[in-house]
């Protein structure tokens, strides 16, 4: 049979898309969208607008057989059973085959496994660990992926080992508790990686600031590491990041970054803010604003809050649509503004970068911070001199320096 993967949503997704992909394959055919039999809709269930978007597709998709997989069926459980032929949730993906046949109605709440084993050479995303150890009063991810378990160190590090990917991307729904569950740190296995003999980059996901010390912020001394951290700050309010039930305060979160900016002048940081939160007062935006005024980072999602059941935050008052998308509006305008000016500034510098893939007639290559550079040729893989001669507001343009 011919089947059809559609992945919604974060990095964690796309891995195990390709882990059901790499199944699928051994009994069945990949194909497009029309000429699938069954397709996988792979979910996130982050926001309500995202879950309306994936019921839609799946009624529209007649005369097919349709499996929702991912974190909505653990979160809409009902509203998947109505439109969907099977659903498996992300701890239960071995059994693809199984469900895709109907041989087998399983139980998508409870297997765990170690997806580090599975992973192929051709992968550039490794998971390193399902759920966390928060409790965020808006998080129904939480509900999907329920408590932390930790993958093998060995098998993750044995698979970056094998791997034939110039970066690789660590992911998991937060980096920074990785372990804690088995009496290890995510330190320890940074420290297994990068003594690794190959060459490659390496970009660690996104970490709570809560669990982020100064020993993993030494690690990124190693030449394997992109200077890249992700740190969701989510409110420049400490009030409302207690009532959000976040465990940090935004001084925690600065320190971090004047940290990080510190030891790497060429850095990147990537944060998350939510706006329209029931619990957001307009000074509490204000304090949003002036914090990403003064840490200026350069990745920013931007996300309006979307009331999720079986959340804390689900029984609150929603905020009018229209006060969420005039703050994100604002917060998105700022943000492009000053990457404007700061990608304005690359203009004629020669700078080292990796080509990592081709798209379309591009090659895409990063700078040691892991910024984003455009070229017209290369070969991936190489590490290469470039002079900068056009920029974007979310990525710089180069050519080869021949000279």
């Amino acid at each position: 049979m011919n089947f059809c993967i559609k992945t919604y949503g974060c990095k964690l997704n796309q891995s195990d898309s390709e882990i059901m992909r790499d199944l699928l394959l051994k009994e069945h055919k990949e194909t497009s969208l029309n000429d699938a039999d069954f397709v996988i809709l792979n979910t996130c269930g982050v926001v309500k607008k995202t879950e309306r978007k994936i019921l839609k597709e799946a009624r529209n998709l007649k005369n097919k057989k349709v499996i929702i997989a991912g974190c909505l069926p653990l979160i809409s459980l009902e509203e998947c059973q109505k439109v969907a032929d099977g659903i498996i949730g992300p701890t239960n993906i071995l059994s693809i085959n199984k469900v895709v046949e109907g041989i087998l109605k399983i139980d998508i709440k409870k297997t765990k496994i170690d997806k580090a084993k599975l992973k192929n050479s051709s992968s550039k995303i490794i998971p390193i660990a399902e759920g966390c150890l928060g409790n965020c009063s808006y998080c129904a991810t939480k509900l999907a992926r329920k408590e932390l378990f930790s993958f093998s160190a060995k098998e993750i590090v044995k698979k970056i080992e094998n791997s034939n990917q110039p970066e690789i991307y660590l992911t998991s729904q937060d980096l920074s508790v990785y372990g804690m569950d088995r009496n290890e740190t995510l330190s320890s296995l940074i420290r297994e990686i990068i003594k690794i003999k190959r060459d490659f980059k390496l970009k660690l996901g996104m970490m709570n600031p809560k669990y982020v010390s100064d020993e993993l912020l030494d690690l990124y001394k190693s030449d394997k590491i992109y200077k890249f951290i992700h740190l969701p700050l989510q409110s420049g309010d400490n009030d409302l990041l207690k009532k959000m039930n976040r465990g940090y305060k935004v001084e925690d979160f600065t320190s971090i970054v004047k940290k990080f900016r510190k030891k790497f002048k060429e850095s990147i940081i990537a944060t998350d803010i939510i706006v329209g939160h029931p619990l957001e007062t307009e000074e509490s935006f204000d304090k949003t604003l002036k914090v990403i005024k003064e840490i200026k980072p350069e990745v920013l999602h931007i996300f309006k809050f979307s009331r999720r059941k079986g959340t804390k935050d689900f029984e609150l008052k929603d905020l009018p649509d229209r006060i969420k998308k005039d703050r994100s509006r604002i917060i998105n305008e700022l943000f492009k503004n000053y990457n404007y000016e700061k990608n304005k500034e690359y203009i004629g510098k020669k700078i080292e970068v990796l080509i990592v893939e081709k798209r379309k007639n591009k090659y895409l290559s990063r700078t040691n911070s892991g910024r984003a550079v455009a070229l017209k040729e290369g070969k991936i893989g190489e590490k290469v001199k470039v002079k900068i001669t056009d920029y974007r507001w979310n990525y710089l343009i180069g050519d080869l320096d021949k000279k």
